[in-house]
């Protein structure tokens, strides 16, 4: 809003539009600002979770590594990624990335030639990868969020605390002014009406 503001009926009729647009817009923006709060949190939650999750396998795989030193068995030759399939999502307008499943490469796996905690390293490697994946894609998608989360609380604040108040200011300020120029006309307009009443009361 400019610093200089027309004294004038017009610029009084455009204020107030102003004022009404943004008491609309204010809710829609705190609104948006409650709506990805919740789901910011919900993925922190859920990457803290995969965290962990991670954390733990990578503990509990600790116990297999001195058994899987022993062997020639590599467990990145028999499981890897082919493809990861995602669907899009849209959140307060942001777009994001939903995990859907990952599928691996069907590498076969003989199991008479191969030690017996191969099969089960295979899926637990596999459910780690997984984990990975997830964590990869949500922080990503948190990223996004939190950077609309942002802009949506910029403009709340700007509504709340700058657009709207310097609106009701503007319009009081017009509206005593239009007000006392209304007055000093009507004073004015008796002034000449007692004038030209005494002017005929001499004649």
């Amino acid at each position: 809003m400019a610093d200089k503001i027309l004294m004038n009926k017009n610029a009084l009729a455009a204020l107030k539009t102003e004022l009404k647009e943004y008491n609309i817009a204010l809710p829609v923006f705190e609104m948006k600002e409650q709506q990805l709060k919740e789901v910011v949190q919900s993925i922190e939650h859920s990457i803290n979770r995969l965290e962990k999750a991670i954390e733990q396998t990578n503990k509990e795989i600790k116990t297999w590594v001195a058994v899987m030193a022993e062997d020639t068995v590599d467990l990145s030759d028999l499981i890897k990624v082919d493809h990861v399939n995602t669907e899009k999502r849209e959140i307060a307008g942001v777009g994001i990335e939903a995990f859907v499943d990952v599928i691996f490469e069907n590498i076969e796996v003989d199991l008479l030639a191969t030690p017996l905690w191969v099969d089960t390293a295979i899926n637990v490697v596999k459910d780690q990868k997984t984990n990975h994946i997830i964590l990869e894609i949500e922080k990503k998608n948190i990223e996004l969020l939190r950077e609309e989360l942002t802009e949506a609380r910029r403009m709340k604040n700007a509504l709340k605390e700058v657009f709207i108040p310097e609106a009701i200011e503007s319009i009081r300020k017009i509206e005593i002014y239009l007000g006392d120029v209304e007055r000093l006309a009507i004073g004015c307009a008796k002034l000449v009406k007692k004038k030209k009443l005494d002017k005929k009361a001499v004649s």
